[in-house]
């Protein structure tokens, strides 16, 4: 009897697991919708090469303390924007278009 209780807790646990997973999926989506499919694909993916470029800046620090190497992790600032993108092209233009 015991067992059977717990199987079915076991499984309204994962049932509730997985309801709240595909609710943070349906707020992330929300978050990055811009109303355009593939303006919300870029956002998302933007999103996922600074979680990509976090994790291996992080792998890289685990890798120096494993090897008792002094270092810090210093956040960018407001006005931090990557050098390149994908592409190769700048992000964001040196020069501001003319006002019309």
């Amino acid at each position: 009897m015991a067992r059977k209780q717990l199987a079915e807790r076991w499984v309204e646990n994962r049932r509730q697991r997985a309801e709240e997973e595909r609710r943070q999926r349906v707020m992330v989506i929300t978050e990055f919708d811009a109303g355009d499919p593939e303006a919300t694909l870029h956002a998302l993916a933007d999103e996922i090469l600074k979680y990509r470029r976090a994790v291996r800046l992080l792998a890289q620090a685990i890798g120096w303390a494993g090897a008792g190497a002094p270092f810090a992790l210093i956040a960018p600032g407001p006005y931090w924007r990557p050098k390149r993108t994908i592409g190769g092209t700048p992000e964001m233009p040196n020069v501001l278009p003319p006002a019309a």
